[in-house]
């Protein structure tokens, strides 16, 4: 008896100091998220800065944001490929692959690489997501405590899964479905236990509190929508809403397979491409980015700013498709830069537009069912990312806390477990998994992938 109660003890003595840990973390990555939020919102502000410089002329002003963005996404593109080229893209699929066992995280080069490239190109206006980047730098975060502690391996996992999941609360400000997240997703690689679970959710909170301190405690994207649906009334009929969600759910589903695998090939192109051709595309596109920064802000971006208008101020139908086309396009192109930049807030604006174009259908065809196209967008957003990703319940809690729309999740579970089936209906795989499998092909390293399936 007096062992097992000093084996007690020393379980509780571990867990304590994993929380303390945890704790640490979760302040480590608040601030350094919270950081590189900050950064990014100066850098884009030079084209405020720009637009007042030259507004006496259309010409230099355009040419002056377009030289700057062509600048600053081709420097991330050259400190990625100089530095540390695992900082390229999202980071998630770079964490997975740590925590798998499957690659090592540089963090004395990933960090400094991934933060400044990131405010660089996504700075520039790239059709990227801060939120991959801020999981990334999350997990080395994890990673330095877990080295300076002298953690054994699943303890280490435990710490990265704490950074990284703090790192998505900070970009979203979405604790829970930060820690869904790494339930959902990235649960083939997170050695799940009752510490390591609670570890992660003292970071995920710890960190978005210390994001609240800089930036407020309201939801990302709560205003305007609230403005745009004032009361969340249940519709009369219940089984025509019902209908049209699982209608819209299998159309992000067809869409969300079809996002998945253009992207992959699109990244397969740019895989066969030399750097030094590589570098010139990078500074075009940045060049153009750039341009469109002053001419027209909606269509470049990570996408807050626009889901926001969209809730707003209504667009007409053919704008919204416009948008839909280009931003899809644009995000294509921009995450085949090989700069530090994350899909998940660029396919949350997809989602909006496609969810406010069928709202707008569906009132056209049936006034009389008043039915308003910001509850579709909404559903929208999260279906698509349930589509892609394929963590629904993530999809669900993560658009529900960015919008504050508690009210709308009966049509957001109808819509997102649909397109969530679809996609795998169809044959798609999980984006992250396939972004994995992409990196660890490129060093050689895939036989060891299929080792740990």
């Amino acid at each position: 008896m007096e062992e097992d109660g000093e084996s007690q003890r020393i379980e509780l003595k571990t867990a304590m100091w994993i929380y303390l840990l945890a704790l640490v973390i979760g302040v480590g990555v608040g601030t350094l998220g919270s950081a590189f939020h900050y950064c990014l919102d100066k850098v884009i502000d030079v084209y405020a800065v720009i637009s007042t410089s030259f507004s006496g002329s259309a010409f230099l002003t355009i040419l002056t944001a377009a030289i700057i963005g062509a600048a600053m996404v081709a420097t991330a593109a050259v400190l990625v490929r100089k530095y540390a080229p695992e900082t390229a893209g999202s980071g998630i699929q770079e964490v997975e692959g740590v925590m798998g066992e499957l690659m090592t995280l540089r963090w004395r080069s990933v960090l400094p690489v991934k933060f400044i490239g990131g405010v660089l190109s996504m700075g520039a206006g790239l059709v990227l997501g801060r939120e991959g980047p801020t999981i990334h730098l999350g997990g080395c975060v994890g990673q330095i405590v877990g080295e300076k502690a002298n953690s054994d391996k699943h303890t280490l996992n435990t710490f990265l899964a704490a950074g990284a999941t703090a790192g998505l609360s900070v970009a979203f400000s979405a604790p829970l479905g930060a820690i869904l997240f790494m339930i959902e997703e990235v649960r083939p690689r997170f050695q799940y236990s009752f510490v390591a679970l609670h570890a992660v959710i003292i970071a995920s909170i710890t960190a978005n509190l210390v994001n609240d301190q800089v930036f407020g405690t309201l939801p990302q994207l709560p205003v305007q929508l609230q403005a745009s649906l004032p009361t969340f009334q249940p519709p009369g009929n219940l089984l025509l809403t019902l209908s049209l969600n699982l209608l819209l759910g299998a159309l992000i589903g067809v869409l969300g397979a079809g996002f998945n695998s253009v992207m992959l090939k699109c990244l397969r192109i740019s895989d066969g491409l030399n750097s030094r051709l590589m570098l010139v595309i990078a500074a075009s596109v940045g060049a153009v980015v750039g341009a469109l920064m002053i001419i027209a802000p909606e269509y470049v971006g990570g996408g807050e700013a626009l889901v926001k208008e969209i809730f707003a101020e209504s667009p007409l139908l053919g704008f919204l498709l416009a948008l839909l086309v280009v931003r899809a396009g644009l995000t294509f192109l921009s995450y085949s830069m090989g700069v530090p930049g994350g899909i998940f807030a660029p396919m949350l604006a997809l989602g909006a537009l496609i969810g406010t174009s069928f709202g707008y259908v569906v009132h056209e065809l049936a006034p009389q069912a008043e039915l308003q196209a910001a509850t579709f967008a909404v559903a929208a957003m999260g279906a698509l990312f349930a589509a892609t990703v394929r963590a629904p319940l993530t999809g669900i809690v993560l658009v529900a806390e960015m919008t504050d729309s508690f009210e709308l999740l009966p049509a957001m579970i109808v819509t997102c477990m649909t397109a969530s089936i679809v996609a795998q209906s169809l044959g798609s795989r999980p984006i992250y998994d396939m972004l994995l499998e992409r990196t660890l092909e490129r060093r050689g390293l895939k036989e060891e992938l299929e080792e740990n399936k």
